[in-house]
């Protein structure tokens, strides 16, 4: 049986973040170790899903993308990085704290902001010659050091048409010379890719196929899907599409940085 379905980026990253929250390794996690969620505008629907809770989505976030230029939301006006033990939050730690904390069968949870044809992905790193390597540079090493699960859930709005190390290559060790808001170098990452194609695997066993994107009238950025499967399978997930139909755009609070 096939359907087709439109999922706006705010239905994507709806659909991504139950994707990631029905995953066993997340299960597993949630009753007897570790899960560590990164601040991200994607991730915030993430969290929501895996706690079960809404939470402030524009204030879970660091760097974003704005009309017209690349922003921030300054420390004192986000919340927390959420860390979760054995299924409860846990405020005391901070980002760094929890990830001295990892082991072998915990969870780091980290977005991005590409993804290339290869299923690599990249990472914005502010420019600053202090740098260091913020969240995602803190992390990575212990992370692939520990066996620590990576899972990168990431909306196919963030495809680009080269290759991540081609990025690299162009831009990292450049200078920027004109740059509208921050200036950013991007760090390669790999892991677990969450797309809406393995959403809808994960939560429905269909196979999706992009096959269309773009939009006006609020449907900016939007991608079309063909779904493929059994009969029961790909009802169950136009079903699931038409229950997150209707998400709200993600709109940052008037104290994103500009």
């Amino acid at each position: 049986m096939l359907a087709e379905v439109v999922l706006t980026p705010s239905e994507s990253k709806r659909l991504i973040g139950k994707a990631v929250a029905s995953t066993e390794v997340v299960k597993e996690a949630l009753k007897s170790g570790l899960i560590v969620i990164i601040k991200g505008t994607t991730n915030s629907y993430v969290a929501e899903e895996i706690l079960k809770e809404t939470i402030e989505k524009e204030r879970y976030g660091r760097g974003i993308i704005v009309p017209g230029m690349l922003s921030y939301l300054p420390d004192e006006e986000s919340i927390p990085d959420i860390i979760i033990e054995k299924g409860k939050v846990r405020k005391d730690l901070s980002l760094e704290e929890a990830v001295k904390m990892l082991k072998t069968g915990d969870v780091l949870i980290k977005g991005a902001n590409a993804l290339d044809p290869d299923g690599i992905t990249g990472v914005f790193l502010a420019r600053a010659p202090t740098t260091d390597g913020g969240t995602i540079g803190r992390s990575l090493g212990t992370v692939v050091g520990r066996g620590v699960k990576f899972i990168i859930p990431v909306s196919l709005e963030k495809l680009i048409p080269v290759p991540i190390r081609e990025v690299v290559t162009q831009l990292n060790d450049k200078e920027i010379n004109l740059a509208m808001g921050l200036t950013v170098n991007v760090m390669p990452t790999m892991g677990k890719v969450v797309t809406e194609i393995e959403a809808f695997k994960i939560l429905t066993g269909v196979e999706a196929v992009n096959i269309g994107a773009g939009g006006v009238g609020g449907a900016e950025g939007a991608r079309v899907f063909l779904l493929k499967g059994d009969e029961e399978a790909v009802k169950k997930a136009f079903n699931l599409v038409q229950s997150i139909k209707g998400e709200p755009p993600f709109k940052p609070a008037s104290y994103w940085h500009e």
